[in-house]
C-alpha cells in the first residue's frame, strides 16, 4: 500500500492564526459578504460543478433586484459583474475548504469535487483501515475517477487492488460459512470502474463450481440412500470432505453422515421385516407389516418399507383368495379382524366379512340357511374385488338348495332302518348330479346306508360262525365266516375272528412240539432241541417264539464250544497257548452270561501265568520279558500290572545321560 499523504503538505491561503472553517460554513460566509441570496445559489452551483445553473439563477435575480429592473445596466456590465463574483466566490470557497481540512479528523467533512488526489487517497486509506465491506467500497469510490496518466495513478491502483482483495477475503469468509449468495453479493458491490471485473467473475465462478459440486454429491447421496445402497453412500459422502469449502466439508458432511447412520438403523429394522416376509405365513406377513409401518415418511427407507407392505398385501390377498376357495369361513372372519390399516383394504374387508358370514350361515346346511346366505351375499356390488367369487358362491348355493331338498327327503326315507328303506333312500340320493355342491355328501350318505344294508345282510352269517366256534367247531366256524366277501361292512371283523380261530387250532397242534424242544434245550441237548423246533412250519402261531429259543440255544452252544476249546488250548502250557485261550473266552456271547463269567475267570488266571513267565525271563533278558508281557490281552486281570512292569524294565534298559565335562581354567 502506498504511503499516506501528509495533510501538512496541502497549501493554505488563510492568514496566520486564522482558524480553518468547515465547508458548510463557507456558503454562509459568502451570503453575509454579498448580502444577497443569489450569490449563495451561484456559489453552490459552482461548487457542484454546474456553472450553467449558476448563470441562469443569476440572470433571474442578482442582489435581490428583480429581473424587471435590469434595464438600468447594459448586458456587458452584468456579465462583468458576474465574472467578478464567480472568480471571487470560487477562490474563497476553495481556500476555505483547504484551510478547514485538518487530517483524518476532518476526512468526514471532505468535499470530493474540491479535494486534491493526495487528500482523497489519504482519506481513502483512513477509511479502509476500518476493514469492513462498507469502508472498502467507500475507499474505492473516494479514489475513483482519476485519469490513467494521473501522477498518483500507480498508488491508487495498488490501493484499490489491496482493497478489492480484502473485500474478496471478507466474501470468502462468508462463502466458507455456507453463505454463497451473501459472498457473491459482496464482491458484486465492487464498482466496475475499479477494473477487477474479470477477477471477480472468476472468483464467483469458482465458488459456484464448488457449490454445484457439493449439491451434485448430495443429490447422488440422496439417490443412493433412497435405493438402500448404504455402502456406496458411504463412499459418496467422503467426497464432501474433499471440497474446498469448510461448510460443505464439515457441516454438510456431518449432516450427511447423520442421515446415513439413521438410514442404516432403519435399514436394519427393515431387514427384520424382510426376513419375516421371506419366512412366509400369515403371522410373519403381519409381523413384517408392523415392522415396516414403524418407518417414518421422512425416512430414506420409507419407499422400501412401502414396497414391502405392498408385497405383504399381495401375499395376504392371495392367501385370502385361497381361504375363500376352500370355504374356510371361520379363518376368513378371524383374518378380517387382524388386518392393519396400512394395507388400505377397508372396502375389500367389508366384502370379505359378508362372504364369511354368508358362508357360515350356508354351512348350517338347511334350505332356509342357504336362502339367507344368498340374500347376504347378493349385497356385494360388481365393482368389488370379490364379486366373481361371490357370484360363484351364489350359483353354488342355488344348486345346493336343490340338493339339500333331496338329502332331507332321503333322510326321512332312511328313518325306517330296514333294508327296503335304505334302498329307497339311496335311489333318492342318486338323483344328485356329480357336479353339484352336495354330491360328495350324497355319496357319503349312500355309502353309509349301503354299509347298514351289508351289516343287516351279513350279521346272521357272522353270528352263526361265532356260535360254531363257541362249541369248538373251529374249522366249521372258519368256513362259515369266509362266506362274507371282501369289501363288505363285516369283512374285516370276520377276518379277525378267522385269524383268532386259526391261531387256536395251530397252537393246539404245535404245542406238544414246542414243549418237547424246550425240554431238550434245558438238558443242553441243543442239536436235538433245534431239530425238534424246526418241525414247526413258518407262519404258524408258535413259529416266531420257537425260533427265538433256537437262536438262544445256538448262542449257548457256541459259548460252550469256545470255553471247552479254550481249556484244551490252555493245556499247552505256553505263552502262545494261553494268549489263544484268552482270545477264545472273549468270543463267548454276552447272552450266555454264566459261561462268559467262567471264561473271564479262566482268562484272568492265564494272564497272570503269562506275566509270571515274563518276570522269570527278566532275569535273563529284559527285552524278551517285555515282549512276553506285551502279549497279555486287554480286559484281563494282569494287563495293568504287565504295563507297569514293562515301564519299569524300559527304564532299566535306557542308559542314563553321561555327566558333562567342566572345563577348568588353566590359570587357576
Amino acid at each position: 500500500m502506498s504511503q499516506k499523504p501528509d495533510p501538512s503538505q496541502v497549501q493554505s491561503v488563510s492568514p496566520v492564526g486564522t482558524q480553518s472553517q468547515p465547508v458548510l460554513s463557507t456558503e454562509a460566509g459568502l451570503s453575509e459578504v454579498s448580502g444577497t441570496q443569489d450569490l449563495s445559489m451561484e456559489t453552490t452551483a459552482i461548487a457542484n460543478g454546474d456553472p450553467e445553473q449558476a448563470t441562469a439563477e443569476t440572470e433571474t435575480e442578482i442582489l435581490g433586484v428583480p429581473r424587471k429592473r435590469q434595464f438600468l445596466l447594459p448586458n456587458w456590465q452584468w456579465l462583468g459583474l458576474l465574472l467578478i463574483f464567480l472568480s471571487g466566490g470560487v477562490g474563497f470557497l476553495a481556500t476555505s475548504v483547504l484551510l478547514s481540512f485538518n487530517g483524518s479528523n476532518n476526512c468526514s467533512a471532505l468535499f470530493l469535487p474540491l479535494a486534491s488526489a493526495t487528500t482523497r487517497l489519504y482519506c481513502a486509506q483512513i477509511e479502509a483501515e476500518k476493514q469492513t465491506l462498507t469502508s472498502y467500497l467507500k475507499a474505492i469510490r473516494m479514489v475513483s475517477g482519476f485519469s490513467e496518466n494521473h501522477p498518483l495513478r500507480a498508488d491508487i491502483d495498488r490501493n484499490i487492488e489491496v482493497w478489492v482483495s480484502q473485500i474478496i477475503a471478507l466474501a470468502e469468509v462468508e462463502f466458507q460459512a455456507g453463505k454463497l449468495d451473501e459472498a457473491i453479493a459482496m464482491v458484486r458491490d465492487i464498482p466496475e470502474k475499479a477494473g477487477f471485473q474479470a477477477e471477480i467473475e472468476a472468483q464467483i465462478t469458482a465458488w459456484e463450481d464448488i457449490w454445484q459440486e457439493g449439491e451434485a454429491i448430495l443429490a447422488s447421496l440422496q439417490r443412493q440412500l433412497e435405493a438402500g445402497d448404504l455402502s456406496q453412500a458411504m463412499r459418496t459422502v467422503v467426497q464432501l470432505s474433499y471440497l474446498d469449502n469448510r461448510y460443505w466439508a464439515t457441516v454438510k458432511y456431518d449432516e450427511a453422515m447423520a442421515q446415513i447412520q439413521l438410514a442404516r438403523k432403519e435399514t436394519e429394522q427393515l431387514e427384520g421385516a424382510y426376513a419375516a416376509l421371506r419366512r412366509g405365513g400369515l403371522e410373519n406377513w403381519l409381523q413384517a407389516i408392523a415392522q415396516a409401518s414403524n418407518i417414518s415418511q421422512d425416512s430414506y427407507a420409507y419407499p422400501q418399507a412401502q414396497r414391502l407392505i405392498s408385497d405383504a398385501r399381495e401375499k395376504i390377498i392371495d392367501y385370502t383368495d385361497n381361504i375363500i376357495d376352500e370355504r374356510r369361513w371361520d379363518d376368513l372372519l378371524a383374518l378380517c379382524d387382524r388386518l392393519p390399516d396400512q394395507l388400505n383394504l377397508d372396502n375389500v374387508v367389508v366384502d370379505w366379512r359378508i362372504l364369511a358370514q354368508a358362508g357360515l350361515r350356508a354351512n348350517q346346511g338347511t334350505v332356509k340357511d342357504l336362502e339367507t346366505a344368498l340374500v347376504q351375499i347378493q349385497s356385494i356390488q360388481p365393482a368389488s374385488a370379490v364379486y366373481d367369487q361371490a357370484q360363484g358362491l351364489i350359483s353354488r348355493w342355488q344348486r345346493e338348495i336343490e340338493d339339500v331338498a333331496l338329502l332331507e327327503q332321503a333322510e326321512e326315507l332312511a328313518q325306517g332302518g330296514n333294508i327296503a328303506d335304505y334302498e329307497r333312500a339311496i335311489t333318492q340320493l342318486n338323483r344328485v348330479p356329480s357336479g353339484n355342491p352336495r354330491y360328495d355328501e350324497a355319496r357319503q350318505k349312500i355309502r353309509q346306508w349301503r354299509r347298514q344294508i351289508e351289516i343287516a345282510e351279513d350279521s346272521p352269517t357272522l353270528a352263526y360262525a361265532k356260535d360254531l366256534a363257541a362249541t369248538n367247531r373251529l374249522q366249521e366256524a372258519i368256513a362259515e365266516a369266509r362266506t362274507i366277501q371282501s369289501g363288505r361292512a363285516l369283512y374285516n371283523e370276520a377276518q379277525e375272528n378267522i385269524r383268532q380261530w386259526r391261531n387256536t387250532i395251530e397252537r393246539t397242534e404245535d404245542q406238544p412240539i414246542f414243549d418237547r424242544a424246550v425240554a431238550l434245550g434245558q438238558q443242553k441237548r441243543f442239536d436235538e432241541a433245534i431239530a425238534v423246533a424246526n418241525q414247526i412250519a413258518p407262519n404258524r402261531v408258535l413259529y416266531d417264539e420257537m425260533q427265538s429259543r433256537v437262536r438262544s440255544w445256538r448262542q449257548e452252544q457256541t459259548a460252550i464250544n469256545n470255553l471247552n476249546r479254550a481249556y484244551q488250548v490252555a493245556n499247552g502250557n505256553s505263552v502262545s497257548a494261553w494268549v489263544e485261550a484268552i482270545n477264545l473266552t472273549q468270543e463267548i456271547p454276552s447272552s450266555a452270561s454264566q459261561l462268559r463269567a467262567e471264561g473271564k475267570q479262566a482268562a484272568d488266571q492265564w494272564s497272570y501265568r503269562i506275566l509270571s513267565v515274563a518276570q522269570s525271563q527278566a532275569n535273563i533278558s529284559i527285552p524278551q520279558a517285555i515282549a512276553t508281557a506285551r502279549q497279555i490281552p486287554r480286559n484281563t486281570a494282569a494287563y495293568d500290572a504287565a504295563q507297569t512292569q514293562i515301564n519299569t524294565w524300559q527304564r532299566l534298559t535306557t542308559p542314563s545321560p553321561s555327566p558333562q565335562t567342566i572345563d577348568v581354567p588353566t590359570n587357576l
